[in-house]
Formats: C-alpha cells, sequence, structure tokens
C-alpha cells in the first residue's frame, strides 16, 4: 500500500507537468522485498515449507529522456532541442541544464530563460550579452546566436543521458553527476537546435491516467487483503477458543 500511495505521487507530479515546457517525465521503479524461509520443527528438525513474500517498495523513480512534441511558436527566441541536448544556465549552485528553451532578453541585454531569469551559457561557460546591439536576434540550428547577421555566441550544448544520472532540482532545472560530454552539432543527425520551436512535455496525459486508475486499484485491493486478515485474526482471538 505504501508502494501503490508513492507511486501516485510520482503520477500526480507528471499530470502536473502535462503542460511544462521540456518536462520529463518520472516513472516509478518497485523491487520486493526480501523472501522469507517459512520452516517448521519437530522431532526430526526443521522442515522447509517454502519462502514467503513480504510484499514490496518503491526504490526510486526513472527519468525518460525521450523528446516531447514540438509546440511552434513562431518566436525566434523559442528553441527546442532534440535528442540528448541540454544547454546549461549559471545558477547561485552553479552550472544545471535544461530543455525549457523559452528564452527572452534581460533588460541588460543578456540571453536568459524567460522563466527563471537564469543567464544561458554560451559554449565558453559564459552568458551571452547583445548589450548595446540593436538585438536582431537569431539561433541557428547548431547553436549560435546572430545578431543583427553577425554571430555574437553560441549557445552551448551538452549531452545528458540516463549514464550522467540527471537530478531533478526543481524549475525545470537538473544537475548531473560529473560534467557532461559536449555536444558537437556538426556531429548530430539532426539539427541539435530548433528555432521558432519549443518542446512540450513528454507526458503521455492518457497512459498517465490508466496508470494511476491501476495504483487506485491495486492500493483498494491491498486494502481489503489487509482488512480480511484483521477480521481473521480477530475471529481466531475471539471465538475460536471460546468454550461453550
Amino acid at each position: 500500500m505504501l508502494a501503490e500511495d508513492a507511486a501516485q505521487q510520482v503520477i500526480a507530479q507528471n499530470l502536473a507537468n502535462a503542460n511544462t515546457t521540456g518536462y520529463k517525465e518520472e516513472i516509478p521503479r518497485f523491487a520486493s522485498f526480501e523472501e522469507n524461509l517459512v520452516a517448521c520443527s519437530d522431532d526430526q528438525g526443521a522442515t522447509a515449507l517454502g519462502s514467503l513474500g513480504s510484499g514490496s517498495s518503491m526504490t526510486g523513480t526513472f527519468t525518460d529522456l525521450s523528446d516531447g512534441p514540438l509546440q511552434n511558436t513562431g518566436n525566434n527566441l523559442d528553441i527546442a532541442l532534440r535528442g540528448d541536448a541540454y544547454f546549461g544556465v549559471q545558477t547561485n549552485q552553479g552550472v544545471m541544464y535544461s530543455r525549457d528553451g523559452a528564452l527572452t532578453l534581460s533588460s541588460d541585454g543578456v540571453l536568459v530563460q524567460a522563466a527563471s531569469g537564469l543567464p544561458v551559457l554560451s559554449s565558453t561557460g559564459r552568458p551571452i550579452s547583445v548589450s548595446g546591439k540593436s538585438k536582431s536576434v537569431t539561433i541557428e540550428p547548431n547553436g549560435n546566436v546572430d545578431i543583427d547577421g553577425k554571430t555574437e555566441g553560441t549557445i552551448g550544448l551538452f549531452s545528458i543521458t540516463a549514464s550522467n544520472n540527471p537530478t531533478k532540482m526543481g524549475g525545470n532545472l537538473i544537475s548531473t553527476s560529473g560534467i557532461p560530454a559536449t555536444l558537437d552539432p556538426t556531429k548530430s543527425t539532426l539539427p541539435p537546435v530548433m528555432s521558432g520551436f519549443l518542446e512540450g512535455s513528454n507526458v503521455n496525459i492518457v497512459r498517465e491516467m490508466v496508470t494511476m486508475i491501476a495504483c487506485t486499484r491495486a492500493y483498494e485491493a491491498n486494502a481489503k487483503t489487509l482488512q480480511a486478515h484483521d477480521e481473521t485474526l480477530d475471529k481466531a482471538v475471539s471465538d475460536v477458543g471460546k468454550v461453550s
């Protein structure tokens, strides 16, 4: 029951972020508790009767890093990343990574994430500034940021897979164990950056609803089993030993 309840919380989080740009679905992982050997003892010694499982638990979640659907916005500063590409942003806790490509220019002319206001880092690890320029900005498929037709910087792209142990940090940001490998756009089969688009959440709402119903029914079934077992013990204590 505790495992199903934990899974419900993960599903609820997925559904709450079904419309979050670049959100990656969390998938619950389960494992069984250790099995115990059931045995009885008599004058001849112990006799094995078999094994008895003691339930299951949710051991964590797995992040589905597959691409989400594309949403055409027509905004030159919106970008959708494809494949395993992520871009870096500077935070107070160091560099973190994101797929939320809704970008804008800050008041001082720095390219930032619209939602968080965090500066987007270039391939050299510095914020991309267009201060003093006319600010006619376009972003190319390789991540180059062109201002009035001249490249002023390149968005740093990183290859992040499950092997990097991505951890969600809130605010649509993730951290990794170590620095992920730099992604070379020239070696990608498809352009990693699509300007004028945003990547939608990869949460399948119908599938999540079906999974939620299955979890609810499994929880109820376990609750009824526990109730029946409790009633059996109550009867054994109250009636079986009663002498008429």
